[in-house]
């Protein structure tokens, strides 16, 4: 250091073209100097920050046993360009900052000390020095930190984009000028990213399951792989989506969607609802393809995982692969198809004249029929005032009529639900976390963050039933009850059917040996559709003929007037579902699934950081005040900062990586080839169909090679033909 210092004290005063500084010991980050090369640079950066130039690593030179015993640091502008050889033209736009300048700190290593001494150093500089407010912008002054790199993976996973980022680090540094890198650094820190952990993403898919099993034992997963060991399928579920299913398993919702990752893989996530009327996770898969085998071993897996058995009703679109396999799978579950998704394909199945003129009657038909046998009479009577007796595809949907009509399910529990657009609508929250660049690892880091803000949806719904009451429209014994039962969504449904009692008139039509029969219809309006309340008397339990509480779990109003007119004050136990009551979660899950939680991981970075922020906030109002408390923070913070650089020396090199990803050594997966899934892409046709020239036809009226469409077909519009002879004639 001795040797070091004598030479440097050597420096000629400085010129017009000469960094704006007295000498070259004013700069303390030299002090001590380290004994290898690194510190150097550091040195000579630091020194040409506050000059106005930036630096970098020019030649080196090494002994027999590899150490460096020279280095030269020298001016970024040092050099000329190198012209190409061949005579094709340049495309690069990048600009040439080669200027040939000679300035320059050569340091070489004493052989005695076995320390660095300055062997030579060039000042001058043959361009101008860049000013203060530009100096920030050069590339060795440029630079993302350890601490930068680990908050942005932090900031990334939480969907806060670059640009939002570098905002974020603007307004913590007080300007872009004092971030300490651009935009165009983290972008390059992200690529390299990406190419370090290139062919790894299974592996890193497998090990994150194996540590999440390790920190939960009930954490279950598995992953399949084909014969050239590339991942083919994968599920996984944790304890809490297994007792939600310990639960809430009697109704499944199952729907895949496309394009949730970097190969497109097809993800599956299988729902239901809890209590309170929310989507709750069950488990998740990646399938490579939607074939029934792929759905069958995902169910089966799925299964496994779950200790209360199959579900009672699943709900999907109407794929043929689904129905197979959950034919095979789950046998005893009943299959029931998205109804939403057939309604919309009447108006592509049959022509726009019958959908204008009788889809209304078609929806009238499905929705408001009771009984099957009132559901065959109206669809009869619809399809032949339609003339649809010969549409193949109304034909086919009659056929599987158990399936989506619900006229043939109420007698079983759904959970209120027709439909898979439960899964739909999850599907579009998921994705405001994940997107089809996302790796399979990153996809399934940043799913876990969704997740847990659905959960947290419903421990903060679970909160307020602790806390809150719900208010009452009547002053009924049985309102003040349920209110104190049900969870809030619920009960603001049965609250609902509750008001409307006394609009109905009860009265008895039927006497046996075995039941009662009694009619309620709606008073004073004409055309309401009386339902029937049936009483079995050995029992003395009551039905509705509208089936409401069987498939929904909530008494109708016709049941609750049968109940005001009998004087029945609390509801029977038997009309209280325990998955719509706020003690659904209270009963002890079978093997005690999530009892023992062992958390190996640390505390968010994010989180440390944020709490020394808000302390050095506080420290900094304080000291600010006077100049005794300034001058005492200032020398408390060198302190700290000269005790942080000795701890973390050996990261200091900047090559020690934010990213605490541990990248498997031997590989036992490969990445999963990009899937093709279905309708992701156009038919392709054969030959002899691309020859055949298809004739034009109106969709209204059903004619080929007409001059009209839909849009202006005399018959929707009322309009005589002849109108269109005679005016549109030339």
């Amino acid at each position: 250091m001795d040797d070091v210092q004598e030479e440097a004290d050597d420096i000629p005063p400085l010129t017009e073209q000469q960094p704006r500084m007295q000498c070259l010991d004013d700069i303390n980050v030299f002090s001590p100097l380290a004994s290898i090369p690194y510190d150097v640079w550091k040195f000579y950066n630091h020194y040409g920050k506050e000059g106005g130039f930036g630096t970098r690593a020019s030649s080196s030179k090494r002994n027999r046993d590899y150490e460096v015993i020279r280095k030269e640091y020298v001016c970024c502008k040092e050099g000329v360009k190198r012209l190409h050889k061949t005579s094709e033209p340049v495309t690069q736009r990048r600009g040439d900052s080669r200027e040939n300048c000679g300035a320059k700190l050569s340091v070489l290593k004493n052989q005695s000390s076995g320390k660095f001494v300055v062997s030579q150093f060039v000042e001058g500089h043959n361009h101008p020095l860049a000013s203060p407010k530009r100096v920030h912008l050069f590339r060795s002054h440029r630079k993302v930190s350890a601490t930068k790199k680990a908050l942005v993976e932090q900031l990334s996973a939480a969907n806060v984009r670059t640009c939002q980022q570098m905002s974020i680090f603007e307004l913590q540094s007080g300007g872009l000028q004092n971030v300490g890198f651009l935009q165009e650094d983290l972008d390059n820190f992200k690529r390299d990213m990406r190419k370090m952990l290139a062919g790894q993403d299974a592996n890193m898919l497998y090990e994150h399951f194996q540590i999440e099993q390790q920190k939960n034992a009930s954490f279950v997963y598995t992953m399949e792989k084909d014969d050239e060991g590339r991942m083919t399928h994968c599920f996984w579920a944790d304890a809490t989506s297994r007792k939600s299913y310990q639960y809430f398993g009697d109704v499944v919702v199952f729907d895949t969607t496309y394009n949730t990752n970097r190969y497109a893989m097809i993800f599956a996530p299988i729902l239901g609802v809890n209590h309170h009327g929310q989507t709750t996770l069950f488990g998740c898969g990646f399938l490579s393809d939607e074939s029934s085998d792929s759905f069958e071993w995902l169910f089966e897996e799925f299964l496994k995982a779950m200790l209360a058995g199959p579900p009672k009703m699943i709900i999907t679109d109407q794929d043929p692969a689904m129905t197979k396999a959950f034919a095979n799978v789950l046998p005893n579950t009943h299959h029931r198809y998205c109804i939403w998704h057939i309604m919309r394909k009447f108006f592509e199945k049959i022509s726009a004249l019958s959908y204008k003129e009788h889809y209304d009657e078609f929806k009238k038909c499905i929705w408001n029929s009771e009984t099957p046998e009132e559901f065959e009479t109206k669809w009869m009577d619809v399809v032949h005032k339609a003339n649809l007796s010969s549409n193949e595809w109304l034909k086919g949907m009659y056929q599987i009529r158990e399936r989506w009509i619900p006229a043939y399910m109420k007698h079983m529990f759904s959970a209120h639900m027709t439909s898979s657009q439960r899964a739909e609508i999850s599907h579009a929250f998921f994705k405001r976390y994940v997107s089809e660049n996302n790796s399979l690892w990153d996809f399934v880091t940043r799913f876990d963050r969704a997740l847990s803000k659905l959960r947290h949806n419903e421990l903060d719904l679970d909160h307020k039933d602790l806390n809150e009451k719900p208010p009452l429209k009547t002053v009924a014994p049985m309102e003040l009850t349920m209110s104190e039962l049900h969870t809030r969504a619920i009960f603001y449904k049965f609250q609902d059917e509750l008001h409307q009692i006394l609009a109905y008139v009860v009265t008895m039509t039927h006497e046996d040996e075995h039941r009662y029969l009694y009619n309620v219809e709606r008073a004073k309006v004409s055309g309401s559709r009386v339902r029937q309340i049936f009483v079995e008397k050995s029992s003395k339990y009551s039905s509705c003929s509208c089936k409401m509480f069987e498939s929904d779990g909530i008494p109708c109003r016709h049941l609750l007037a049968f109940f005001s007119r009998m004087q029945i004050i609390d509801m029977p136990n038997e009309y209280i579902l325990l998955r719509w009551t706020k003690l659904a979660k209270a009963m002890r899950v079978v093997d005690d699934l999530g009892g023992s939680v062992k958390e190996i991981c640390d505390t968010s970075l994010l989180e440390r950081r944020n709490n020394l922020f808000q302390l050095a906030s506080n420290v900094i109002d304080d000291a600010v005040l006077t100049e005794d408390g300034t001058q005492i923070l200032e020398e408390a913070l060198c302190s700290v900062q000269k005790k942080l650089c000795s701890m973390n020396l050996s990261s200091e090199n900047g090559k020690a990586s934010s990213i605490q990803v541990s990248i498997p050594h031997e590989q036992s997966f490969k990445e999963p080839l990009k899937v093709r899934a279905k309708g992701c892409g156009k038919r392709l046709k054969g030959g002899k169909e691309k020859a055949v020239k298809k004739s034009r036809r109106c969709n209204g009226c059903g004619l080929i090679e007409q001059s009209h469409d839909k849009r202006n077909c005399p018959k929707l519009q009322n309009i005589s033909p002849d109108f269109f002879f005679v005016h549109l004639q030339p």
